[in-house]
């Protein structure tokens, strides 16, 4: 009976002095709402040439964050600002005079020749109605730039442009913009600095899977409200498609639209395109709007394995192994921030992680390390949870997978 015990206290100290390499398995988190995952994979039908030169050797990198600093795990939307608008116009409109609205003096007009018009216009030779008088350029124009003064400050503009800075005579309201000398079509853009009409444009999410929809949302603020809204969404490779804004109790505009998978994959953003006309009891002013999102084709997905790693006696030491569903050879990029319990007693973010690896079509896995000795200075320890996981094709660099709260780790 004493050899029994003894032999099994010796048993007991041969297992406790090996390293634990199993413990309570690693577990992925509920979808959080805004979450990107996708339903199903997707071949990509673009650019399979990408992935060619991409380097198929594995890399994973590692840094100490501050505990104390305040993170998004879900990037903010872009929302554009507008006080602006553009008018398609030709050279009859132009000599007959083309109607423009403002809501603030000191608005600024740009004629850009387009479709091949290698016309010129002189100036001195713009006249403008309003308030039923007829001005001539100079009383109403206040400063005047061409091209060449425009391309010596960066932007880069067709040959003929010309900036005018209209002058406060003109007032607000309808204007006539009369251009005799007018050959070809123009495309003219109205900017009013000083409006305090703003239409406001964006997205609701920065990403969206191709063939899933996306949700957009604009509203006029200031003393105006919008008269009906209509829009257009378009692709880096020029497909472009109409969509429907529905006005809301609050005023705002929404609209949806799903990006067809056959016209994703190339590079580049696609744009969401707003406009119409704002109103009040005293006049009326468009107001046209562009904001951009990308769309990424789902060419991979994580399938849900997750294995931990680390030894079981580091509790500082946290590396996982997470398991990669894909549909295309390539090589995919996984990064997250490690949040650990610090000494007082809360979770933070101690750690960011990222690894590439390239990936057969199929079933694989990429390591997430997060730096020991980083983690051990911070004083942190479990449990650990794993947020901002976002999973990358670098073929294309496109957003595939993003999970806010993604991984528990005891």
């Amino acid at each position: 009976m004493k050899i029994h015990l003894v032999s099994l206290a010796l048993v007991a100290l041969l297992v406790a002095g090996l390293p634990q390499t199993t413990r309570a398995a690693p577990q992925q988190l509920a979808r959080a709402s805004g979450d990107q995952i996708p339903a199903r994979l997707q071949a990509m039908t673009l650019a399979k040439s990408a992935t060619s030169s991409l380097d198929r050797t594995p890399s994973a990198t590692s840094w100490a964050i501050d505990p104390d600093a305040v993170l998004d795990a879900q990037p903010i939307s872009f929302v554009r600002e507008s006080r602006e608008y553009w008018i398609d116009a030709n050279a009859a409109e132009l000599q007959r005079g083309l109607d423009l609205s403002t809501s603030a003096v000191g608005a600024l007009v740009r004629l850009s020749p387009v479709a091949g018009n290698a016309g010129t216009i002189d100036p001195a030779t713009l006249s403008f109605r309003a308030n039923g008088k007829t001005y001539a350029s100079s009383e109403a124009v206040r400063h005047v730039a061409d091209q060449d003064a425009l391309r010596a400050a960066g932007m880069d503009v067709p040959q003929g442009t010309l900036v005018l800075k209209l002058a406060d005579a003109l007032g607000i309201g309808k204007i006539e913009l009369i251009v005799p000398t007018a050959s070809g079509t123009y495309l003219v853009h109205v900017f009013e600095p000083q409006s305090s009409i703003v239409l406001k444009l964006k997205a609701e999410r920065d990403t969206v899977i191709a063939g899933e929809a996306i949700a957009f949302r604009a509203i006029v603020e200031g003393p105006a409200r919008l008269d009906g809204l209509r829009g257009l969404v378009s692709s880096p490779d020029g497909h472009s498609q109409a969509i429907d804004f529905v006005r809301q109790a609050d005023g705002s505009f929404t609209a949806s639209a799903t990006p067809p998978a056959s016209h994703a994959g190339s590079p580049g953003l696609w744009e969401v395109h707003a406009f119409g006309i704002a109103v009040n009891r005293t006049l009326s002013v468009q107001r046209d709007a562009r904001s951009a999102f990308a769309v990424s084709v789902a060419t991979a997905r994580l399938d849900g394995s997750i294995e931990r790693l680390a030894d079981a006696r580091k509790a500082s030491d946290v590396k996982l192994r997470v398991g990669v569903e894909s549909a295309d050879s390539s090589r995919y990029q996984l990064a997250g921030v490690l949040y650990a319990t610090t000494p007082d007693g809360h979770l933070r973010p101690v750690a960011t992680a990222h690894s590439a690896a390239w990936l057969d079509a199929g079933r694989g896995t990429i390591d997430l390390r997060f730096d020991a000795e980083s983690l051990a200075k911070s004083g942190a320890h479990a449990p650990f949870e794993l947020r901002d996981l976002r999973l990358i094709n670098q073929a294309d660099m496109s957003l595939i997978e993003r999970r806010e709260r993604a991984i528990e780790v005891r």
